[in-house]
C-alpha cells in the first residue's frame, strides 16, 4: 500500500513539473487542454470548448455553441513557426454543418480564436489552457 501510495506521489510531482503555460525555451507549449465556458455575447452564442493538444501539434476535441444544442467535433493542426492555428468543426449529426476555427497563440499559450460557420461567427475569443485545481502546477 505505501509503495504504490509513493509511486502515485511521485508521478504527481513529475506532472507538476511539466505544467507551465510556456517552455523556458519560448516554445509554444505540449499536451495541454484548452477549455472554455463562455456567455454569449452581441452576435456570438454561449461557447464550450474541450481541446487537446498534443506534442506533435495536432488539436482535437469538441466544441460547442448556443446553450450546447449544437456540439462540432473538432480537429486542426498548431503552426508552431507562425504561432497560429486552425481547425474544422464537423456538427454531429449534421455532417454538413461546419465552422471554421483559426486564430493566434499567444506567448502565455491561450489561444486567440475567431470561428465561423453555419449560424456561428465569433472573432477574438481567449481559449485558456487548463490549469487544474489549485495547488496542481
Amino acid at each position: 500500500m505505501t509503495r504504490g501510495m509513493t509511486l502515485l506521489a511521485s508521478v504527481l510531482s513529475l506532472a507538476g513539473l511539466h505544467h507551465p503555460a510556456v517552455a523556458a525555451n519560448g516554445r509554444m507549449p505540449e499536451e495541454r487542454i484548452y477549455v472554455l465556458h463562455s456567455k454569449a455575447v452581441g452576435t456570438c452564442p454561449s461557447l464550450d470548448w474541450h481541446i487537446a493538444a498534443t506534442s506533435d501539434g495536432m488539436l482535437s476535441g469538441l466544441i460547442a455553441w448556443d446553450g450546447m444544442k449544437t456540439i462540432a467535433k473538432a480537429t486542426g493542426r498548431v503552426d508552431r513557426q507562425n504561432r497560429t492555428f486552425s481547425m474544422t468543426a464537423v456538427v454531429v449529426g449534421a455532417e454538413e454543418r461546419k465552422a471554421a476555427i483559426d486564430g493566434q497563440v499567444r506567448k502565455d499559450g491561450w489561444l486567440i480564436a475567431n470561428v465561423r460557420g453555419d449560424r456561428i461567427n465569433c472573432s477574438t475569443i481567449a481559449v485558456p489552457i487548463y490549469a487544474g485545481p489549485p495547488g496542481s502546477k
